[in-house]
């Protein structure tokens, strides 16, 4: 039975006092010893298959992820406009429950791309089975990934919403203090309810301990909160709180606010990426991406 409060079917628009609660718990259990949610994450790694990227093609990596719908609606249209800049960039691609048609494009683009390496997952949602609203588990899967590519030497780690396209790459974007730190995120610390205080479109790790640790913590309290079916996203409201928890339990831990010109909402010209900025906006950006990149190239 789940904690969390029914919503007749629908999916919640805000987590309850109780909820939080529970959250909160997971946050500070899966902070004090890196055994908590080992299980649900063993049953993540078994529904998983396909290549990860690999450190000599690159160190610094951006992570997607996508069903079959955001693949073709989106995912194309990201991996395009990187590979428009000319230049050498690592992409991976978690599909969630793909079709054989989504991966037989995904390995099409593969041997087509010049300067994207593009690798893919293929995720089977083992921990999405027993779940009312898979959605939820969708906006998570990409950080339960996360510590499984950082184990393998990446560098740096960017993971983004697949609904964005690349204006200019990003990594120029980040100082000196991002090679250090445990992690970075989009804070917004004036926003009253704590699932908004933190903004996930956009979250750093690199390939420090602290942050491998950091992301595996992430991926624990996710995988273990799923457990109990919540009726509201978690992938924004766990990490505002292991960032608010973390400093009693990590040692050396530090986080940076994710650069201002990371992601641009309102399609500015000298920001990374361009991103839709809520569901009414979503014809604006396909409008914007459309300039940005020829469809119909590849």
């Amino acid at each position: 039975m789940p904690l969390f409060r029914k919503t007749d079917g629908k999916l919640d628009k805000r987590h309850s006092l109780f909820s939080r609660w529970v959250l909160k718990r997971i946050a500070v259990k899966t902070l004090r010893s890196a055994d908590a949610g080992k299980k649900p994450r063993e049953i993540f790694a078994k529904g998983i298959s396909g290549a990860f990227p690999d450190p000599a093609d690159g160190p610094d990596v951006i992570l997607a992820a996508c069903n079959d719908t955001y693949f073709n609606l989106f995912a194309i249209s990201l991996i395009k406009s990187i590979e428009r800049l000319g230049k050498t960039q690592p992409l991976h691609i978690h599909l969630l429950e793909p079709s054989d048609e989504v991966v037989q494009r995904a390995r099409a683009l593969q041997r087509d791309l010049k300067f994207v390496t593009l690798t893919f997952t293929i995720d089977r949602c083992l921990l999405a089975d027993k779940l009312s609203h898979k959605q939820i588990y969708y906006t998570a899967a990409r950080f339960l990934l996360a510590p499984l590519i950082l184990e393998r030497g990446v560098k740096r780690l960017l993971i983004v919403d697949v609904d964005a396209v690349m204006n200019m790459l990003p990594w120029r974007l980040f100082g000196c203090d991002s090679a250090t730190t445990s992690g970075g995120f989009i804070f917004r610390r004036g926003m009253r309810r704590p699932w908004y205080r933190v903004l996930a479109s956009a979250v750093f790790f690199n390939g420090s301990k602290g942050s491998l640790r950091l992301s595996e913590t992430l991926a624990s309290s996710l995988a273990a909160a799923l457990a109990y079916n919540p009726k509201y996203h978690i992938d924004q409201i766990l990490p505002y709180y292991l960032c608010s928890f973390a400093p009693r339990y990590l040692p050396d831990f530090s986080v940076i606010d994710i650069p201002d010109k990371l992601m641009g909402y309102d399609y500015e010209p000298d920001s990374a990426f361009w991103t839709v900025k809520g569901k009414s906006n979503i014809s604006r950006f396909l409008a914007e991406k459309e300039k940005l990149i020829d469809l119909d190239v590849g």
